[in-house]
């Protein structure tokens, strides 16, 4: 007989195949209750949890696992059905709770799902308090299960909105179109009805969920539906969010696609002008493009880069005291009071406010970093072995890393939710790029085939 599946939280949490361990019921029931058990621990006694989800089919019987392996650890559920991330993060800040659960895989398939655990404080739970609760969940078995006690509460999602709609008291849309492309996600609600509510004239896309459709040829990783309906609407701005609302990738009035880090850029800027960047820092991970530290450095102001993963993100802010950080993929985390999370919709509030940028464009707004040519490789692999373990691929990099003569750099990673090896190279000429990168890809695949 073989034991209960492991469980490994990754950079975003648990994520993988629904159905397929561990997001398989008995091992989500095991997790919930994980969670009650180390909720006590705490001294929480009333461990009232706050679930969310983006829209995939399988969150109605995930929510219900987690719900079964809570109660079994005398905790109890209260469902806000569909949201983004952020969303749910607010409402776990400022609503009293133990803790929150999103039930998302972010931007990855419809088959896919997963859950992101936060805290009281609507942060994600440290390291160790999610190594600790892998530990509980192969130990602890909950007894006696029956239907999860979950209480419905779809109405507390307005009160993300009212946070919004009051965060920006003068902001007025009006006569201004923006297309949202929603990804058929958490955000297909709320992202028009919080734009609209400042006076848009919003044009829907990827707007309807159906369980099966998130994702799908659209939203943060497929931007170029919504390119092409911007420049047909002639609108002033676009926005993809992902599944799960938590990252958004513009589109200015050109068509041109803007990612996380042309956005750190133009907030950066705008920020220092007004004095409004701490410390003259923004935060950013190893990913980002060169052309965002060069633009910085011309202004004065310093790039302090982390690890892959927003959690290092806010981390950083955290400890430094800064107002600004992100990453390129379309999290963008701004300091203050229910933030210091990613939030596509909140950075695009951001953006519309920004004094002139209506009337100067998009275009030149978020156009002024030059980008160094960059190519990003997922090499599928067999096992994740330390990196700097195996000779091959470390010769193949020092190599591309002396070619490129201090004018480029290289990344090597593995993704911390898929069987991949992420290999990232940056240079002043295209082609070469693209040669080394697929050098040091071949290298990681002949020392670990699939």
């Amino acid at each position: 007989m073989t034991g209960p599946a492991e469980v490994r939280f990754g950079t975003d949490g648990l994520r993988g195949l629904a159905g397929a361990a561990p997001l398989d019921a008995t091992t989500l029931r095991r997790v919930g209750s994980a969670l009650g058990v180390w909720l006590e621990t705490l001294g929480k006694v009333d461990k009232r949890v706050l679930l969310g989800n983006d829209g995939r089919s399988s969150a109605s019987w995930i929510a219900e696992a987690l719900a079964q392996g809570l109660a079994a650890a005398d905790a109890h559920c209260v469902d806000v059905g569909l949201c983004t991330t952020p969303a749910l993060a607010f409402l776990a800040g400022t609503e009293p709770c133990a803790a929150a659960i999103m039930i998302s895989a972010s931007h990855n398939p419809a088959e896919d799902n997963g859950i992101k655990i936060f805290g009281p404080k609507g942060t994600k739970l440290q390291d160790a308090a999610e190594r600790e609760i892998e530990r509980l969940a192969l130990v602890t078995a909950p007894l006696g299960l029956g239907s999860g006690r979950t209480q419905p509460r779809r109405e507390l999602v307005d009160r993300y909105v009212e946070h919004l709609a009051n965060a920006f008291p003068s902001l007025d849309l009006a006569g201004t179109k923006i297309v949202v492309d929603a990804a058929n996600g958490g955000g297909s609600k709320v992202a028009p009805l919080v734009l609209r509510g400042f006076g848009a004239d919003v044009v829907e896309v990827s707007c309807r969920p159906d369980g099966t459709n998130i994702n799908l040829a659209c939203g943060a990783l497929h931007p170029e539906t919504l390119a092409r309906r911007v420049v047909e609407e002639k609108a002033a701005l676009g926005l993809a969010l992902d599944g799960d609302g938590d990252r958004g990738i513009f589109v200015d009035e050109t068509g041109a696609v803007r990612d996380g880090d042309a956005v750190l850029a133009a907030l950066a800027l705008a920020l220092d002008v007004s004095k409004a960047l701490t410390k003259r820092t923004v935060v950013a991970t190893v990913m980002s493009n060169l052309g965002l530290s060069v633009l910085l450095a011309e202004h004065g102001i310093t790039l302090l880069q982390t690890p892959v993963g927003d959690k290092n993100v806010v981390a950083a802010m955290r400890d430094g005291g800064f107002a600004l950080g992100g990453e390129q993929s379309g999290h963008i985390v701004f300091s203050g009071k229910g933030r210091l999370t990613g939030d596509g919709l909140f950075t695009a509030l951001q953006l519309l406010a920004l004094p002139g940028a209506r009337s100067s464009g998009y275009a030149a707004l978020l156009g002024r970093m030059k980008r160094f040519p960059q190519v990003l490789l997922n090499v599928v692999v067999g096992t994740k072995p330390p990196l700097e373990s195996l000779p091959e691929v470390q010769a193949a990099a020092k190599a591309v890393e002396s070619a490129l003569a201090g004018r480029g750099r290289v990344v090597l990673r593995y993704s911390g939710t898929e069987k991949l090896c992420r290999v990232m190279v940056e240079g002043e000429h295209e082609g070469e790029v693209h040669e080394h990168a697929q050098s040091i890809a071949a290298a990681v695949r002949r020392a670990l085939p699939e």
